[in-house]
């Protein structure tokens, strides 16, 4: 699975394309997620864009799994990648340690998985 997260000012599109698949490269599915209005020097700021982040690779993974007939621990393991793969692009320590907190942990972000624009 391949995962691209673009961060552009508070602005993130969480975008997944499965390499298994025969779909040209051009057909990801993304999601933007908007956080301006959020305030991450506060716990309710960070609770809330994790919350966005989250469903949004809920939909994405759902959208790209019933389009492509994946496995359900599949999504769930894409699920799991795309929110790791944000928060790491965030790179905010306080989004981290609550992502932490729930059993997750931000990936390591490389120039292949992350795309800034």
């Amino acid at each position: 699975m391949k995962l691209a997260i673009a961060l552009v000012a508070s602005t993130l599109s969480l975008t997944t394309l499965d390499a298994r698949a025969a779909a040209p490269a051009g057909d990801a599915y993304s999601i933007t997620v908007q956080f301006a209005d959020l305030d991450l020097h506060r716990d309710a700021g960070i609770a809330e864009l994790y919350l966005r982040i989250q469903g949004a690779a809920r939909r994405v993974c759902a959208q790209q799994a019933n389009d492509q007939l994946v496995a359900e621990q599949d999504r769930a393991g894409c699920v799991k990648r795309a929110v790791s793969t944000a928060v790491a692009r965030i790179d905010r320590p306080l989004l981290s340690d609550y992502s932490a907190q729930r059993g997750g942990k931000p990936a390591k972000t490389s120039a292949a998985s992350v795309a800034a624009r």
